[in-house]
């Protein structure tokens, strides 16, 4: 069964076989920190780890844009892609949000990555607008009401 919980210090291993796998420990640790603290850069920021049953699959993050719009996106570990726990997981990130008050999600996806673009289309997000970030990637902007 999926379910998300906070993540905590003994989550640090867990990065690996994640993009946050090349983080150093320092910086996992600074990322837990903030993730107890709820604050990055004096925004709301929570960081949750993505269980199927006891087993950590992946990771989901929250970040404020404002009082009323969040962010949330997973990070699915290699070997558990493809199989809905993503979905899953943002399903619940998203009714989590909407608990504490938010009523916009928007998420950020690379023009390339076509799993997150069919994720955030699954959910029902729509998308709003491209740009082309600072490292002259495509970036699709999507939004949903929660």
């Amino acid at each position: 069964m999926i379910c998300l919980k906070p993540i905590t210090y003994d989550n640090i291993k867990d990065f690996d076989g994640t993009d946050y796998g090349s983080m150093s420990f320092e910086e996992r640790k600074h990322l837990i920190d903030e993730s107890i603290n709820k604050n990055h850069n004096g925004a709301y920021f929570e960081f949750m780890v993505v269980y199927n049953d006891d087993t950590v699959v992946g990771f989901m993050n929250l970040f404020a844009h404002s009082h009323h719009i969040i962010s949330c996106g997973p990070e699915i570990k290699e070997g558990f892609k493809k199989k809905g726990f993503g979905f899953l997981a943002e399903t619940m990130a998203l009714e989590y949000a909407k608990k504490k008050g938010y009523t916009i999600a928007v998420g950020g996806v690379d023009d390339n990555n076509v799993a997150s673009i069919a994720l955030h289309e699954k959910l029902g997000f729509e998308m709003d607008r491209k740009y082309l970030n600072r490292k002259g990637r495509t970036i699709r902007i999507y939004i949903k009401a929660l």
